[in-house]
């Protein structure tokens, strides 16, 4: 978890490129989505110190060979030229809390205002998200945890528990399709990130949450719906596609206590710059992220 935990706490927070970073000694989750980022109080602070863990390791197999640039270098708060792509979807007033819809639509406006170019892109696929992810994430993490899950199953929170029972009997049918819409969805957020820099949407559909305190998850029908369609459907497209995505922050709920938002970017694989660069013009024209949630 990078985004959503950088998104309510008002920090930056950058999921890389799959195979942008190595992997080695990492206790792993979902071996066709594990990535490694960092989480930092600004976005430059975000680009040195991915700057510092991207790039090839002998010890990972799966990280790619390719140069690593210079990310400060992107910082330079010129987004003249640069298209930023609106998910028409993920601004749904259905799911999506209206201040979160408002902080996220003015981010956006502020981008516009400092010359790049934004236009309403459609995503059909996205609102799979959190399904196609679930019916891949579930499988691949029950047989990581396998030996764990055989032999200390009680050692695991509930939540947790229901989530490896779920990949442990799993059909074998439901992954196959789980990857053949991933391969679906990434050819329509690929095909669209063909035509923008950039594509935005809220980190989240609702602010920071407090902590919980009802019951816990996947008690019922309803939950689950809520969870395959609410936040978690925000963030999953970019681990189901491998791309690049960011949180930076955008602003504050106006009730008490006072939480934050983040706006969420996607970018081309390998295009960690120029993403880099669209959040770092927008954090320069705004406040936010000088500003604390309270503790």
């Amino acid at each position: 978890s990078v985004r959503s935990p950088a998104s309510f706490n008002g920090v930056v927070g950058l999921r890389p490129t799959y195979g942008r970073v190595s992997r080695y000694g990492v206790l792993g989750t979902v071996w066709s989505m594990d990535t490694i980022g960092p989480i930092s109080k600004t976005v430059e602070d975000c680009a040195i110190t991915f700057g510092a863990i991207a790039g090839h390791d002998p010890k990972d197999q799966y990280t790619w060979d390719t140069p690593v640039p210079d990310y400060r270098q992107a910082l330079n708060g010129d987004v003249r030229g640069l298209k930023i792509g609106v998910i028409r979807e993920r601004f749904d007033d259905k799911v999506v809390d209206p201040e979160v819809k408002e902080a996220v639509t003015k981010a956006i406006a502020t981008l516009e205002g400092l010359g790049a170019s934004v236009e309403e892109v459609s995503l059909p696929l996205i609102d799979y998200s959190t399904v196609i992810f679930s019916s891949i994430s579930r499988m691949e993490a029950a047989v990581v945890h396998g030996k764990w899950i055989r032999e200390r199953f009680n050692d695991f929170p509930q939540g947790i528990r229901v989530r490896h029972i779920w990949g442990s009997i799993l059909p074998a049918q439901a992954y196959y399709k789980g990857q053949k819409l991933r391969a679906l969805l990434r050819r329509q957020v690929l095909a669209a990130l063909a035509d923008v820099d950039v594509l935005a949407l809220p980190t989240s559909a609702v602010p920071a949450p407090l902590i919980p305190t009802g019951p816990a998850p996947a008690t019922t029908k309803e939950r689950v719906k809520a969870g395959f369609f609410g936040r978690a459907s925000f963030t999953s497209t970019a681990n189901v596609c491998n791309i690049p995505a960011m949180s930076v922050p955008c602003g504050f709920t106006s009730s008490q206590p006072t939480l934050p938002i983040g706006l969420q970017l996607f970018a081309k694989p390998f295009a960690e710059a120029t993403m880099l660069k669209v959040a770092h013009a927008y954090e320069q024209s705004a406040d936010w992220h000088t500003r604390r949630p309270p503790i």
